[in-house]
C-alpha cells in the first residue's frame, strides 16, 4: 500500500477513534472494547463502501505490534507508576507477576488442552498470552472512586510486571513450537533462557535508563522538548538494544528503563517539564491504543468468532479459575511468609474480578505459519471481550457493594484530624488578623 494511503487511513482511523472516545461515558463500555467493535463494524460494512473497503485492507503485522506499539505502551505505564509505592509493595507484586503468572499460564494451558484436545504446547502458549492482565479501565475506575492506594499499586504493578513475564514466556514457547523441540533438554534450556532473558532485560534497561536519566538532568537548558525526545529515545533504544543487541527481553528492558529514568531523570526536572513528558506520553499511548485496537477489530471475523463460542467459554472458565488460584493462594501466602501487612479478602475479590485480560497485542504477533493461529486469535478475542464486557461493566457496583471506595476507620480519623488542624490554623490566623487590625486602628486612629 502506498505511503500516502497509509497516512490517510491512519488519520481516518484516529478521527473515528476520537469520535468513539467522546461517546465513551454515554455507552458505559471500556474504550478498548468500543474500538474493537468499531473495527469489526468497519470490516463488515467494507463491501458496501469504497472508503471502508480500503480501510479493511489495512491490516496489522507482528512487527508493527512488537516494535512500534509495545515499547510505547509498556514505557508509559512504567513511567507513570509511583516508583516508591512500587518498591514498598514489590514482594507481593513480584510473587503475583512471576510465580503467580506462571501457575496461571499452566492451569489455563492444562484446562484448554484437556477440554479442547489441542497440542499441549499450543495450549501453554495460549495460557501464557492470556494470563497477563490489562488494568487500564480498572485503574481509571479506581482513581474515579478513590480506591485504596495500596490496592491500586498492587493491581497496576502486577499488570506491568506480568506483561513482561507473559511476553518472555510466550516467545520462549513460540520458539519451541516453531523449532518443534519438546524434549526434556529443550525444556531445561527454556527455563534457563527464561531467567537469562528476564534478568538480561533488567540489566540493559537499567543501564540505558540511568544513562539517559543523567543526560536528561544535565541537558535541561536549550529546547524545552529535549527531555521529551530523550524519553522517546530511552523507550525505543532500550527495546531494540535488548532484543537485537543482547537477545534479552525488550519488554523488561523498557519497563526497567522507564522506572530508572523516572528516578534519575524525570524527578530532577521542573514541574512543568515533568508535566510535558507525561502529557506527551499520554498522547502517544492514546494514538497507539486507538490504532492497535481498531486494527485488531479489523482482523476479527464475527461469524468465525461465533463459530468458536464453545471453545471460548471453555477458555473463559479456565482463565477465571486460574486467576482465582493465583490471587487467593499467592496473596495471603506472601503476606504471611514475609510478615507484610495483610491484603483484605475484599481487596482480593477486586484483584480477581478486576484482572481484566489483555493479550490482544501479543496474539497478533503470532506468525501466520502457525497452524493454530486462527484458533488462538479467536480464543483470545473471545476471552478479552467477555472479560471487558462482563468484568469491566460490573466492577463499579462490586466496589460499591464491598465498600472498597468507603473510608476506613483509620482514614476517617486522619481526615477528622486534618480538618480539626485546619480549623485551628484558620482560627489562629483570624485571631492574628483581628489583633493586627486593633493595633493599626489604635496607632493611626482609624475609625
Amino acid at each position: 500500500m502506498p505511503l500516502a494511503e497509509i497516512i490517510l487511513i491512519t488519520a481516518v482511523l484516529l478521527t473515528l477513534a476520537m469520535m468513539v472516545a467522546s461517546l465513551r461515558q454515554q455507552l458505559l463500555l471500556p474504550y478498548t472494547v468500543l474500538l474493537v467493535l468499531l473495527g469489526m463494524l468497519v470490516d463488515q460494512v467494507s463491501p458496501y463502501f469504497a472508503v471502508a473497503e480500503e480501510i479493511s485492507q489495512f491490516h496489522i503485522t507482528p512487527d508493527i505490534v512488537f516494535f512500534l506499539f509495545l515499547p510505547a505502551l509498556i514505557f508509559e505505564s512504567a513511567l507513570s507508576l509511583d516508583a516508591r509505592a512500587l518498591l514498598m509493595n514489590i514482594i507481593p507484586i513480584l510473587v503475583l507477576a512471576i510465580p503467580g503468572m506462571l501457575v496461571s499460564a499452566f492451569l489455563v494451558g492444562a484446562g484448554v488442552w484437556y477440554s479442547l484436545q489441542i497440542h499441549f504446547m499450543t495450549a501453554l502458549l495460549f495460557g501464557a498470552l492470556i494470563s497477563a492482565t490489562d488494568p487500564v479501565a480498572v485503574i481509571e475506575l479506581f482513581k474515579e472512586l478513590g480506591a485504596p492506594r495500596r490496592l491500586t499499586v498492587l493491581v497496576e504493578g502486577e499488570s506491568l510486571l506480568n506483561d513482561a513475564t507473559a511476553i518472555v514466556l510466550f516467545h520462549l514457547l513460540l520458539a519451541l513450537i516453531v523449532r518443534g523441540e519438546f524434549s526434556t533438554a529443550a525444556a531445561n534450556e527454556a527455563v534457563i533462557d527464561f531467567f537469562r532473558v528476564f534478568g538480561g532485560g533488567i540489566l540493559v534497561g537499567a543501564s540505558i535508563g540511568m544513562l539517559i536519566g543523567e543526560l536528561m538532568s544535565k541537558l535541561r537548558y536549550g529546547y524545552r522538548s529535549i527531555p521529551i525526545v530523550l524519553s522517546f529515545a530511552a523507550a525505543y533504544a532500550s527495546f531494540i538494544i535488548a532484543e537485537h543487541g543482547f537477545q534479552v527481553s525488550g519488554v523488561m528492558s523498557v519497563l526497567t528503563a522507564a522506572i530508572c529514568l523516572n528516578i534519575f531523570g524525570v524527578n530532577r526536572l521542573s514541574l512543568d517539564a515533568t508535566k510535558n513528558i507525561h502529557a506527551t506520553w499520554e498522547f502517544i499511548v492514546l494514538v497507539c491504543n486507538s490504532l492497535l485496537f481498531i486494527l485488531i477489530g479489523l482482523s476479527v471475523e464475527p461469524t468465525t468468532l461465533f463459530a468458536y463460542w464453545q471453545p471460548v467459554l471453555v477458555a473463559v472458565a479456565a482463565v477465571y479459575i486460574a486467576r482465582a488460584v493465583s490471587v487467593y493462594l499467592f496473596v495471603p501466602l506472601t503476606t504471611r511468609i514475609f510478615a507484610l501487612p495483610r491484603v483484605s479478602l475484599d481487596d482480593q475479590h477486586i484483584m480477581w474480578w478486576g484482572g481484566l485480560k489483555g493479550g490482544l497485542a501479543i496474539v497478533m504477533s503470532i506468525p501466520e505459519s502457525l497452524p493454530e493461529r486462527t484458533l488462538l486469535i479467536e480464543l483470545t478475542v473471545g476471552v478479552v471481550l467477555i472479560s471487558l464486557l462482563i468484568n469491566g461493566s460490573t466492577l463499579r457496583p462490586l466496589i460499591h457493594w464491598l465498600k472498597i471506595d468507603a473510608l476506613s476507620e483509620d482514614e476517617k480519623a486522619q481526615l477528622e484530624q486534618c480538618i480539626l488542624s485546619a480549623l485551628e490554623n484558620l482560627a489562629a490566623r483570624n485571631s492574628r488578623l483581628i489583633e493586627t487590625y486593633h493595633i493599626l486602628t489604635n496607632a493611626y486612629g482609624i475609625f
